[in-house]
């Protein structure tokens, strides 16, 4: 668990914690704290509690005792440094919390604590809910992101822009079209972290080695109960060493933070100098450079690649923490105790940041019309090329258009002109016409249709 994160106060919950930048300037607080060690312990008691009530109803747990053991809801660690320390003695937090929460009960009630659990019952549980609660958090972000994307593919439908395909002009296009595809990946990603969040809050309460023999002949009863308590789903197969399900939620959130590395490296891109088709969010020093005043950097990107490209690098990780053998790992474990809540952080944290600058992005309309002319109208080579085929094959027209393409590079006249040129006695003038770029844009505007009203319908599913 991110037990070491500092928050923008500067407060280090563990007085050895490094500074983080990244963190420190960009993380989504609300993502943070379920994390938090104060959450964690708080849910490690919670299942404690559960599980104690469950067992009560057996009548494992009498009910005076329970009643004391209820009362151990919103118990705080005192000594935090004396936890820390014991804690690393044993080389996890349960076994020290569990001496705490008893010394804190009357003598009657001692030793009804953990009846038949192990640390990793209990510390997966837990892990199980974060995962969950986090990866809701997730859901919510995207539904903004895509809300916002939305709206901005329905103003620029019929936006004209330069297509461009290895960074260079290639066919038009439109925003709209553009950004549908973004559109298109979220509503993806709002399935695959739904079912992420389902399959990995799930229970764990197995016992020792998964038989669930500490359990007692209720076992399966008592599992089920705690489930129902903690809203989490039910499930008879031990998954100690089957870290599938936290893959697949480190997975789901890689995809996405890999569509917003590509979606802030199209922001920065389009708002280069020379091309200028759009902007994040402005204000006074926002992205200003220490030594150049003309500078705004597009900060908002920057951190998105770099939160985004932290949450793929610990998620391929994960893979490695389910290689554990046996019943229980010997190390692969605590590899995930750090990179599997960094990786849904991160995620959201980088989706908290593209909903603000999606939604205070400036798109120049003026300038995508300018930079479809500024390569002499080459961008129409394909639309020429197809209208010429039928009449001397697709591979003639190529190579007239291609030869063309050179003439205009060279002498920067117009491109029907040097067709024109290079076709005469091949072709007459009557074998051109002049297509217009808002003419040759293919399904652009019904894609633009098709993906909003996927998202609609994919979001109240």
């Amino acid at each position: 668990m991110i037990l070491n994160l500092m928050n923008r106060s500067g407060l280090i919950v563990k007085n050895n914690s490094h500074f983080n930048l990244l963190d420190w300037l960009y993380m989504d607080d609300a993502a943070a704290e379920i994390f938090s060690f104060e959450e964690s312990v708080k849910n490690w008691i919670a299942i404690e509690i559960a599980l104690a009530e469950t067992q009560n109803q057996l009548g494992l747990v009498p009910d005076d005792v329970l009643v004391k053991i209820q009362g151990l809801k919103g118990f705080q660690i005192k000594d935090t440094d004396q936890f820390f320390s014991a804690s690393v003695n044993v080389g996890y937090p349960i076994v020290e919390l569990l001496k705490e929460l008893n010394d804190s009960l009357e003598p009657s009630a001692q030793g009804f604590l953990h009846l038949g659990a192990t640390t990793q019952d209990i510390m997966d549980t837990a892990l199980a809910m974060q995962v969950k609660k986090c990866g809701e958090l997730i859901e919510e972000r995207i539904i903004e992101l895509g809300d916002v994307l939305v709206k901005i593919i329905t103003e620029h439908s019929e936006s004209i822009m330069p297509g461009r395909t290895h960074a260079q002009h290639a066919v038009p296009i439109t925003f709209g079209f553009k950004i549908s595809i973004f559109l298109s990946e979220l509503s993806r990603h709002l399935e695959r972290i739904r079912k992420a969040n389902h399959d990995s809050g799930s229970i764990s309460l197995f016992g020792a080695g998964g038989t669930s023999a500490g359990y007692g002949k209720d076992s399966a009863k008592i599992r089920t109960e705690v489930a129902k308590k903690l809203n989490l789903n039910n499930v008879n197969v031990p998954w100690h060493v089957s870290r599938d399900r936290f893959i697949q939620s480190a997975t789901a959130a890689a995809m996405i933070a890999t569509t917003l590395t590509r979606l802030a490296r199209e922001i920065i891109d389009l708002s280069r100098t020379e091309i200028l088709e759009v902007a994040e969010p402005g204000g006074w020093h926002k992205g200003a450079s220490s030594t150049m005043p003309q500078k705004r950097n597009p900060v908002m990107s920057e951190s998105i690649i770099g939160l985004a490209i932290t949450a793929t690098g610990n998620a391929a990780m994960m893979f490695r923490a389910g290689e554990a053998g046996h019943e229980r790992a010997a190390g692969e474990w605590q590899l995930e105790w750090k990179v599997l809540p960094e990786t849904l952080v991160s995620t959201a944290s980088a989706l908290k940041i593209a909903v603000e600058m999606c939604s205070g992005l400036t798109v120049n309309v003026e300038n995508m019309k300018a930079n479809l002319n500024k390569d002499d109208g080459l961008i129409m080579a394909e639309a020429l090329m197809i209208g010429l085929a039928p009449k001397v094959g697709r591979e003639r027209a190529h190579d007239l258009v291609y030869s063309a393409v050179g003439i205009v590079r060279s002498e920067h006249i117009d491109l029907l002109a040097a067709l024109k040129r290079v076709s005469k006695g091949i072709l007459t003038d009557s074998d051109f016409t002049e297509i217009s770029t808002d003419s040759y844009l293919g399904e652009a505007t019904s894609i633009c249709k098709i993906s909003c009203k996927e998202w609609l319908a994919g979001k109240i599913s």
